[in-house]
Order: structure tokens, then sequence, then C-alpha cells
């Protein structure tokens, strides 16, 4: 499924359009610049793409409501075919009296008339998997879907590092506008360390195209254990992230309970300035996951029934973040590595803030340049020969700029199945 298709069309109404229309602004953090202001931004907006046909839809966020450090996103998309999308979300609720603790909410619900999936299905490939390494670019299901994404996330800021400042300071440090500089790889005196839980419930419904087996929806929850020692979250040049991630999938009428791990690190080195770039930064990230619950079988209506999540709530490679010259999710299985390469430099030339119109409404305090190498692997066995062999590639460039507090991107990755467009917010690592 290439969801970055259904949103590429929004280039029409401009990047800052679609920053204001990506659910993936739920992951953003916004600060008020002044306590006690609230801030209101609504942007409506029109598109065409293969997937929507010609779409209208608006947008709208308010900072500062109920709490200083709050935010409430809401969006809302129709088209011509019947598709629609919206979405609700609310992040940085402080619990009063609970100075380490921050509460997020996102609501998800959308209808596609006609989307690319990459399920079995296809008559073109009765005897290949959809999604395997070795699978065509051809081997995918085109149907309506309907698709939703409920979750909340507490998370728990431990009083150590960093941390002992509380939540306020860690999300001062997402937005850079912190004195922190990175340093030793020790969260007991460096860095922001969280503990995060996150129930969330996934329903993915493709009708009579629905894979043999799949369940539509799926529930569980999320463990993450998350270390931050980067000077910024928005434009780091230092330090390093890591992410443990432990998601734990219930049993249902149709599937066993499942389970998937995920580790993920990065780290920046800051190369310096010179005549032409304000800042030079190579950024590196590595991740690799697994099912260990894949192989396992237990008695579901009378028959054994091996405990794997479904499609498209598990182990996958393609989109946005992880092999981005290919369409999102095109690759899934039991297990997966990915690695990236980044070179992010800032141009002492910043014309931004003078175009018109934007210059006037919208802070944009930098862009940044990249160019990028991304490379990876899922396989149907956790092996470090096996995911190491055959592996994917994709090169690409891009420009990102911060707008609002947010930060908006626009890439072009190319891999051995062609180019794609991404159009989408915050850093992919």
């Amino acid at each position: 499924m290439n969801k970055t298709n259904r949103l590429a069309g929004l280039l029409l109404s401009g990047l800052l359009a679609l920053t204001l229309s990506s659910p993936a602004l739920s992951n953003v953090e916004v600060v008020p610049e002044q306590e006690d202001s609230i801030n209101f931004s609504v942007v409506p907006y029109a598109f065409q793409s293969r997937d929507w046909g010609t779409a209208v839809g608006a947008s709208g966020i308010v900072t500062g409501w109920l709490q200083p450090q709050m935010s409430v996103f809401a969006t809302a998309i129709a088209s011509d075919n019947g598709s629609r999308l919206g979405f609700a979300g609310m992040n940085n609720l402080m619990i009063p009296g609970q100075s380490q603790w921050l509460f997020d909410l996102q609501l998800l619900n959308s209808y596609y008339d006609a989307t690319d999936y990459y399920v079995s299905g296809n008559p073109d490939y009765q005897h290949e998997k959809a999604g395997s390494n070795d699978s065509s670019a051809e081997n995918y299901v085109r149907t309506s879907g309907k698709e939703a994404e409920y979750l909340a996330r507490f998370r728990y800021i431990l009083p150590i590092g960093d941390g002992i400042n509380g939540a306020l300071a860690s999300m001062m440090h997402r937005k850079g506008e912190t004195s922190h500089k990175s340093g030793s790889m020790n969260p007991f005196t460096n860095g922001f360390t969280t503990v995060e839980i996150e129930p969330f419930y996934l329903r993915q419904d493709l009708g009579e195209a629905t894979p043999a087996k799949e369940d539509t929806s799926t529930n569980g929850i999320r463990l993450i254990l998350d270390y931050d020692n980067r000077d910024s979250t928005q434009e780091p040049t230092t330090g390093n992230h890591v992410e443990l991630k432990v998601t734990q999938g219930w049993s249902r009428k149709r599937r066993n309970a499942w389970r998937t791990w995920e580790l993920k690190f990065s780290q920046f080195f800051d190369l310096g300035a010179s005549d032409l770039w304000q800042q030079q930064v190579v950024a590196l990230n590595g991740w690799v996951a697994d099912t260990p619950t894949w192989n396992r079988t237990e008695k579901l209506n009378g028959a054994e029934e091996y405990r794997r999540p479904p499609s498209y709530a598990g182990v996958s490679l393609g989109g946005w973040y992880r092999l981005r010259g290919y369409n999102m999710n095109r690759f899934y299985g039991r297990s997966a590595v990915s690695y990236s390469a980044e070179y992010r430099v800032k141009p002492q030339w910043q014309p931004l803030q003078q175009l018109p119109l934007l210059g006037d409404w919208y802070s944009l305090p930098w862009w940044q340049w990249t160019v990028f190498a991304d490379a990876g692997r899922v396989a149907d066995t956790f092996s470090a020969r096996t995911l190491h062999s055959d592996m994917k590639f994709s090169v690409g460039a891009g420009i990102r700029f911060k707008a609002e507090g947010v930060i908006a991107r626009a890439e072009i990755a190319t891999s051995e199945e062609g180019s794609r467009l991404i159009v989408f917010i915050n850093q992919p690592f």
C-alpha cells in the first residue's frame, strides 16, 4: 500500500499545507513561545492523485489550550471517488501534580476507494509470497480498503540525567531550545530516558481481497524504552538515540497472540561550518526487528495456527522511514534489518522568511538539504547471514525546513523499482 502517493498531491497546496494535513503531526512536540497563550491555525487545500482522484480537505491545530505545552490537531479529507480520511490527536497533556508524565491520544479512520496493497491474492502470482524479499513489484492487490488506528501513549520521563528537570525540559529539548549538549552515553548523567506504554487498536478491512486467515483487526500494547542523548531531536548535530520497542498483540477469535521487538540506534557527527554551509552533519541509523513467536503455534478454533501478526501490523520495510525508494509496507516478514546514512547541510543562503505571504504568516527559521542512502532486507528467519544477503538499496535527496515548530520534508528516493516522491514531516531518524 503506497500511502505516500495518496498525499503527494498536497504539494499543489504547498509544503506547509501538507505539514498540517498529515496525521503524523501527532508525533511533533509543540511548545508555545509564551505561557498561557493559545494559538490556532487552519489550512484548507485541494489536490489530485491516482488513489484520491480530486480531493479537498482542511486541517487545524491548537496549541496552548488547557495547558501551555498541550496541542490538539485534526484533519479531514474527502474526494470525488468516495475516499475519505479523518484524524484527531491530542499531545503532551500533563497529569496535574505529575511533572514526569505526558499523555497522547490518536484517532485515525479512513476509506480508500482503490489503492495498492502488497498482500496475497493477485492471480498472476499464486506461487509467490507477496511482500517477501524476492517478490515482484507487481505482486499486489488493488482494491478498496477501510483502515483505522487508535492509540493512547503514556510517557514517563525518568528523573535521571537531564530528565531530572521533568517532562517540560524534554519537550524543549525536542525543539532544540535548551542548552543541552550530548555527553557520554550514560543515562544517569546525560540525556533523557523515557518509558512509554502504548495500547493500540489497528484495523485493515479489504473486503473480499482480505488474505486468507488474515484478521481484519488487531489490538495489543507496546512497551518502549527510549534513551535520547542528542543535542536536539529536530536538528541534531551530535549525540545518539536508542529505542527498544516490544509489541504484544493479544489473541482474538481468528488470531493467536503474537509479539515483535525492534531496536533502533542513531548516531550524529558535527562536521562544522564553511563558507557555503551553516551546518554539516553526518547522520547514521541502524534498525533490527524480529517476531519471536513466528514459528510457534497454538490451537485456535480446534486447529494449530501460527502466532504471527497481520501483514499491516508486523515487521516491514518501505515507505517514509526505511528503504524510502520502495512503497509503503512493500516488504514484510518475520524479521528485518535496515541501515541509513545521511549528509545534512544548512546553507548560508536562507530565503524562506522573505517569501511573499509565507514569510509574513509563518516562522521559517531554517531549511536543510540532504542526500541519503538506505539498505535493508526482510526474511522469514532471524539470521544475520540471511538478513545481510541480497539486500535492497535506495538513494535519494531532499529538502527539509522548519515551519511553526514542525519539520517538513520533501524527498525523491530511487530504487530498482523506480522513483518515489516522499512528502512528510519529522526527520526520518
